[in-house]
């Protein structure tokens, strides 16, 4: 079962691909939201809602965001 791996408040980094492998964005951003969304099969599965530092807002999987340092 999936469990949401951020909290509201958390910061995090966005991860990018460069083609040959992965680099995370300078950029912290705070997570203001969470969802809970379900595929076909009921799983749920976690998107979060992140504030960027210039103004912007966006949603992101689970699995595009980390931890910021």
């Amino acid at each position: 079962m999936a469990l949401p791996k951020f909290q509201v408040n958390d910061l995090v980094n966005k991860k990018r691909s460069t083609g040959i492998y992965l680099k995370t964005c300078p950029e912290v951003g705070t997570v203001t939201e969470i969802k809970e969304k379900f595929n076909s099969r009921k799983r749920p599965s976690y998107y979060y809602n992140v504030k960027w530092p210039d103004g912007r807002s966006s949603e992101h999987a689970q699995h595009i965001l980390v931890p910021a340092p």
